[in-house]
């Protein structure tokens, strides 16, 4: 009993994997003796096109073919070019024509054929063969064939005619200017046994269609990682029909191995000027224009395919000499010479890794701010893609002089260009930051005063023609861009515009009390305005990232007081800033860190001109530091220069320079027992849980009593006072007051030290004072008593 529907047409006539929908219905309507047309008016449908339903079927015409046939919708859609709509092909929404395709030029509605494949398959053949990457055919190895061999034209191999031809496989286009009885004459040439190329079975071309029909298939979900490779191959291959016509007297062996596998030529007419033929891009501003979409033939693609699938993937000796070759015959083909700015907007939808490879191959003869802009001399090139937003955004992670420990990496190593304004260097570092992946309305000239550096074209000079004068500008370039890459992804702890704007010389505090503890610790003298004016500029250093103007009254060395504080100032007195720094931050309400540097991890496959802070040895540089007072052998041992010392110091907080006048003659005999005695929490230990008096401390830190008891204040800690009924002092205590005060004048200090009592308790002790001592010796002891 049969199970069909009275819809159902009585014979069963299911389509081929992979079949055209006109091929079959085509095949189909012959089985029933029938037309196209015929067969689609018989199942509801006399108004349809067969040609409009190989783009896309509409629900009613699905609908239809499914009840006179029983094939399930979905793999009547499967059968249609929409299966690949903005993949291999672009239909228009609402519209049932091909546009231009994603890659190449295949407009038309006509088919490709393979003569083995509809000998195979009674005439039928693959939805494959309208797809413009379809070149070869894999299972008989072949080139597939475009034209008629009699009449010239695309065939038309799936059309149905009451009049003829009855032959399957046939050419059905009008033999034109051969008008019949019925006015119409049809080709009718066997396509079953056309001409066609035979390709070797391991050759580039059949590699090539492998490869393109792999990404063919892919899933939907896989296709826009196969589209970008399918514009790569396209990008390069209509580059190699270009070449092919300016440029083949140089082309390498390689090109003239696919040419001798596709026949030993290319067929003529030849595609002229960019390859894609149908159009082509006029010049930088976009427009098209139309050419002969007939041109492109299976032939062209499959050179041009074959030669980009090596130049892309590689896998042959020749493959980077051919990549070369494929550049140089664009730039020969060019009506004049072509910028980098003009070269990258050629490429720009070729995909990310070829625009990558062909700015890098392009970066050496490129200016530097179009070497940061396409960040072309990094790993990896990209095309600018930062608004002026973004560029605002990153300047506000970026202090207006380059960080010290990228300053050390990029400085290269030149005694004789060593204090060559270096300053001006790490400004225009900085600007330069702001140029990579930036619009072209934002120049550097116009992107670093957004730091505050006002001399961009100064600051630029000094980087490319004074520090980098006859050097390598590409390890700058690629660490440059590659930071200003990572710093608009991760970003930056530290927001340099608000402190900016924040801290200046007006506002920033410096604490007297804590500095005046910090020389009493020491022992270092006070010094005078000067100092002060350069520890406030060291603060605002710390603070903005900025070297400061100097301030109004300065003296006239001063800059080169600041260079030596930055190289010779103490370990403690770099620590005391730093605090400070950190109080302003607080005071403000600014919860960051006082400084902070990219990792280095950041920027990777760059060459340092300079030397890089990992690489230095601290373990030498401080044995060298110790054995010297001078810079000279410190930089002799090291290798390094003065400036580059300068920026270590700045990076390692554990060493300093060595020590000059910068803070005067040092008092204290042992500075470094007398700092640790005298520190804020071993102060208040000694005095206030182990009871010690103040001229025992003073004489445990070899300083005065004085300076004991001023720390004392300082920090807040109140003195211990004498009962007010003290005993008078014994009868030998009084005989050795009176030996050691009257007859060898020793000092109060030396003998408060020797037995055991401070100054003010030995004064108190001998305040009953013998009448015939000397006057002078009692207004002394007296006076030491108030």
């Amino acid at each position: 009993m049969s199970t069909w529907t009275p819809d159902r047409i009585p014979i069963a006539y299911p389509p081929l994997p992979g079949e055209a929908l006109d091929s079959w219905i085509s095949s189909y309507a012959r089985r029933l003796r029938t037309t196209n047309r015929g067969f689609l008016h018989h199942i509801g449908l006399p108004a349809a096109r067969v040609d409009h339903m190989l783009l896309r079927l509409t629900e009613p015409e699905a609908q239809a073919l499914h009840k006179a046939t029983g094939v399930p919708t979905a793999a009547l859609g499967a059968m249609t070019l929409d299966a690949y709509d903005k993949f291999a092909v672009n239909i228009p929404p609402g519209r049932r024509q091909l546009e231009r395709p994603p890659t190449w030029a295949f407009r038309s509605s006509r088919t490709r054929y393979c003569p083995a494949c509809l000998r195979d398959q009674g005439g039928r053949g693959p939805l494959l063969w309208r797809l413009p990457w379809t070149f070869a055919c894999m299972e008989h190895q072949l080139l597939l064939a475009d034209f008629c061999p009699t009449c010239g034209h695309p065939p038309s191999p799936w059309k149905n005619y009451f009049k003829g031809p009855r032959d399957i496989g046939v050419c059905t286009r009008d033999q034109l200017g051969q008008a019949a009885q019925g006015g119409r004459r049809l080709c009718a040439t066997d396509l079953l046994h056309a001409p066609a190329i035979c390709l070797p079975p391991n050759g580039l071309v059949l590699r090539a269609q492998q490869r393109v029909a792999g990404l063919l298939a892919v899933s939907p979900a896989e296709r826009p990682q196969a589209l970008v490779e399918l514009r790569q191959l396209y990008a390069l291959a209509w580059r190699v029909l270009r070449g092919l016509r300016t440029n083949r007297d140089q082309a390498p062996d390689l090109v003239h191995t696919v040419l001798d596998e596709c026949g030993g030529s290319l067929p003529s007419p030849f595609p002229d000027g960019s390859g894609q033929s149908a159009y082509r891009l006029s010049g930088s501003s976009g427009r098209r224009r139309r050419e002969d979409s007939a041109s492109l033939q299976t032939h062209h693609i499959a050179v041009g395919t074959a030669l980009a699938q090596v130049a892309l993937r590689g896998g042959y000796p020749e493959y980077q000499r051919l990549f070369e070759w494929i550049l140089q015959s664009e730039r020969l083909s060019a009506a004049r010479d072509l910028n980098h700015g003009q070269l990258a907007l050629r490429w720009r939808d070729s995909g990310p890794d070829l625009f990558a490879r062909v700015m890098s191959h392009h970066d050496p003869h490129t200016l530097l701010h179009n070497r940061l802009r396409y960040s072309s001399a990094s790993p990896a090139p990209r095309w600018p893609d930062r608004s002026r937003a973004d560029i605002h955004r990153r300047a506000t992670t970026i202090p207006a002089m380059l960080w010290p420990g990228w300053t050390l990496r990029l400085l290269p190593v030149d005694p004789i260009r060593s204090h060559r304004r270096v300053d001006a260097f790490r400004h225009g570092c900085s600007g330069l930051l702001l140029v990579p992946g930036g619009p072209a309305d934002l120049p550097y000239v116009r992107a670093a005063p957004l730091l505050g550096n006002v001399r961009a074209n100064r600051d630029r000079e000094s980087v490319e023609q004074r520090v980098y004068r006859d050097r390598d500008l590409t390890p700058l370039a690629s660490a440059l861009a590659q930071l200003a890459r990572a710093l608009d992804e991760h970003g930056s702890p530290i927001d340099y515009a608000r402190r900016r704007a924040t801290f200046t010389e007006a506002t920033v505090e410096l604490n007297p009390d804590a500095y005046r503890r910090l020389i009493l610790q020491h022992g270092w003298l006070a010094g005078g305005a000067h100092r002060q004016q350069v520890m406030r500029w060291y603060l605002l250093l710390l603070l903005t990232g900025h070297s400061p103007s100097p301030p109004q009254g300065a003296a006239t060395r001063f800059a080169w007081s600041c260079t030596e504080f930055r190289f010779r100032a103490p370990l403690p007195l770099r620590a005391f800033l730093y605090e400070q720094a950190e109080q302003n931050l607080a005071a403000h309400g600014i919860d960051e860190p006082v400084t902070w540097e990219p990792p280095a991890h950041w920027v990777r496959d760059v060459d340092w001109p300079g030397i890089a802070p990992e690489q230095v040895d601290a373990t030498a540089l401080r044995a060298a530091l110790g054995e010297s007072d001078t810079i000279a052998p410190v930089t002799e041992v090291t290798g390094m220069t003065s400036e580059h010392l300068r920026l270590y110091f700045e990076v390692d907080h554990t060493v300093t320079g060595p020590p000059d006048q910068l803070l005067g003659k040092i008092r204290a005999p042992d500075p470094a027992t007398r700092a640790a005695v005298l520190a804020r929490s071993r102060l208040r230990e000694l005095y206030v849980i182990e009871r010690k008096t103040t001229a025992e401390i003073a004489g445990m830190a070899k300083c005065a009593a004085t300076t004991v008891r001023a720390l004392l204040a300082l920090d807040d800690i109140p003195l211990r006072t004498l009962r007010p009924d003290t005993p008078p002092p014994p009868d030998f205590l009084r005989a050795w007051l009176y030996r050691e005060h009257v007859e060898k004048r020793r000092p109060l200090g030396e003998r408060a030290r020797e037995c055991g009592m401070s100054t003010r308790g030995l004064s108190q002790a001998q305040g009953r004072l013998p009448h015939h001592w000397p006057r002078s010796r009692r207004r002394g002891l007296r006076s030491l008593q108030r």
